[in-house]
């Protein structure tokens, strides 16, 4: 009799804590936690986060009397994990912004959250380059590049991270990388219509070459000279003033034909008046005349024969003899 009574009794207290759970936390817990994360996550995400997997912990738990807090909460947790994301962000930890950001994507991925998703997608290459930028400052070139190159794989159109990466291989010193992304900040640039960004490389390129012109120039490695201004040119084929300085040098090198052609295309884009084209002029003249070829350089002599070059030019067309 005493054991039938202890038997019915365990069923009784069954029956009443039916709705408790393992841990001993009932329905009741799990739809509390989450009313209070869906309540603050805006205000306090990471107190948010912290109720939220509490409710989904117990829910799970709950099994089939859990279920439909169990799906409340896997549809609020990507949002929850992507205010904490911007929270660390606004208190500029852009490591932690990063790495909550990942979290909401995982878990955006996990419960098919395609909007969560798409907002961390367009998120997360800026923020990626932004600790890039971070790290550039501090000269710790190589962690940059490892962030830029995170940005450029996330998003391949988005071209700062390229500009990024060719500044901190030129910090490395290491010309050749530094050109290559130079050259792909030009051409992904210019498929996405970025034009800031591909003059900004344009014009980095060009000032970076024409520095190491002038160096090679002053240590007289006049075959270098002419070398680095070709590539300066690829970053401004409408610089006169690089095809003046190529005229200047191949006349050094006593490569006549050179110095015709390129002080030909520097004619073509000089703006000003005669006495301004007069020394292009000169130096077209004394390359055709090294060449032999008197009744060019007679004419070009004559065009140059304006300003500071008249008396030489004067001079030259009266040996020449120049009709």
């Amino acid at each position: 009799m005493r054991v039938r009574f202890v038997k019915q009794l365990l069923l009784l207290c069954i029956f009443v804590v039916g709705t408790v759970s393992v841990s001993g936390q009932s329905i009741n817990d799990a739809i509390q936690a989450y009313n209070n994360a869906a309540t603050i996550y805006k205000q306090d995400p990471e107190k948010a986060l912290m109720d939220i997997q509490s409710a989904l912990q117990i829910a799970e738990q709950l099994g089939e009397e859990g279920a439909e807090t169990k799906q409340k909460c896997e549809e609020l947790i990507p949002t929850i994990y992507f205010q904490v994301a911007m929270a660390k962000y606004k208190a500029k930890d852009l490591q932690a912004t990063l790495d909550n950001l990942e979290k909401a994507e995982e878990a955006a991925i996990k419960y098919n959250d395609g909007a969560v998703k798409s907002r961390v997608e367009k998120t997360m290459p800026k923020l990626y380059n932004a600790l890039g930028n971070n790290l550039f400052k501090e000269n710790k070139f190589e962690e940059a590049i490892t962030n830029y190159g995170k940005a450029i794989k996330l998003d391949p159109n988005y071209i700062d991270p390229y500009l990024g990466t060719a500044l901190a291989y030129e910090g490395l010193k290491n010309e050749e990388k530094m050109v290559e992304f130079l050259d792909l900040t030009v051409d992904m640039g210019g498929k996405v219509n970025d034009a800031t960004n591909v003059e900004k490389a344009k014009t980095k390129g060009k000032a970076y070459f024409l520095k190491k012109a002038d160096e090679a120039r002053n240590a007289n490695k006049l075959n270098e000279v002419v070398k680095l201004l070709d590539l300066a040119l690829k970053y401004d084929g409408d610089d006169y003033d690089i095809y003046r300085l190529m005229t200047i040098n191949y006349s050094k090198l006593e490569r006549w034909n050179d110095a015709i052609e390129y002080g030909n295309k520097a004619l073509e884009l000089v703006k000003g008046t005669a006495e301004d084209k007069a020394e292009l002029y000169f130096l077209i003249a004394g390359a055709y005349q090294k060449l032999n070829k008197i009744s060019d350089a007679c004419a070009a002599y004559k065009n140059a024969a304006f300003g500071t070059f008249k008396p030489n030019a004067d001079y030259q067309i009266q040996q020449l003899k120049c009709q």
